[in-house]
């Protein structure tokens, strides 16, 4: 795997440790969907829904390369998905929770999300709401200034499974660390 990607799931990494205690675990992942009904862009039930899509990528991919499946550390997280990332399913596992997300992060339902949406959908993953334009400008495939369904989804499975080191998905969760 090229050093590229290598970064983007260091990236990864530190996006979703909500905790920051250096290690994901299945908190975390829970945490992420808690983060969106608490800032109520989705109800109980769409939050739910969320969480099990999330902890069904913790349950499939993550939660068994770890000794007792309840942590993962940064470099075991990074080897899992290098094992993981020629399986056919890992896509669709992937995929999974973004439509929510993109429903979530559509905060006026027009079945787009706009800048200014896209900044608070930063804002609720923890990340600084002034980084979001330059992910948005570069995962706006058609540059029409709105990310359509597809667009969201395409550069939310991307970021994980191209070499493609130009690809506009690498920054779909924020600058590379």
């Amino acid at each position: 795997m090229s050093a590229d990607w290598e970064r983007r799931m260091k990236t990864y990494f530190h996006r979703i440790d909500f905790d920051k205690d250096g290690s994901i675990t299945q908190k975390d992942f829970e945490g992420m969907a808690e983060r969106f009904v608490e800032s109520e862009k989705l109800d109980a039930a769409r939050g739910k829904e969320l969480k099990q899509k999330l902890i069904q990528v913790w349950e499939n991919y993550l939660r068994g390369v770890v000794s007792g499946g309840t942590q993962l550390t940064e470099s075991v997280f990074v080897e899992a998905m290098r094992k993981k990332l020629h399986d056919q399913k890992l896509k669709d596992v992937l995929a999974g929770p973004l439509p929510l997300f993109f429903s979530a992060v559509d905060a006026n339902g027009d079945g787009l999300i706009q800048r200014d949406e896209f900044s608070l959908f930063f804002q609720i993953i923890g990340l600084d709401p002034q980084l979001a334009p330059a992910s948005f400008d570069a995962i706006d495939t058609n540059h029409d200034g709105q990310l359509s369904k597809e667009e969201f989804i395409e550069a939310g499975t991307e970021f994980f499974t191209t070499q493609d080191e130009k690809s506009p998905a690498r920054v779909f969760w924020g600058p590379l660390i």
